[in-house]
C-alpha cells in the first residue's frame, strides 16, 4: 500500500513543487511481529515484584480518596 503526497515550495509553481510516493508500513503486521518475536512478556515478568507493588500502593491511594467521604456521608445521617 502506497501513500501519495505532493510537496510545494513557497512558490507554487516553482522548480521545488515534487511528487513522492511513501510506502506505507503495515501497523499490524509490525504489531503482530513485535508480539510474537520479542521477549516484551519476559521484561515484564523480571518486574513483577516492583508491578505488584505499585499496583498495591495505587489501590491504597485510592481506598485514601475514595473512603473517607462516604464514611463523613454515613456519620452525618
Amino acid at each position: 500500500m502506497t501513500t501519495e503526497a505532493t510537496t510545494f515550495s513557497r512558490h507554487i509553481r516553482g522548480a521545488d513543487a515534487g511528487y513522492k510516493t511513501f510506502t506505507k508500513p503495515n501497523t499490524l503486521q509490525r504489531f503482530r511481529h513485535f508480539i510474537e518475536y520479542s521477549g516484551w512478556d519476559e521484561v515484564i515478568f523480571a518486574q513483577e515484584g516492583w508491578i505488584d507493588k505499585l499496583c498495591i500502593g495505587v489501590i491504597i491511594v485510592a481506598s485514601l480518596y475514595f473512603i473517607p467521604p462516604v464514611l463523613v456521608m454515613l456519620f452525618l445521617r
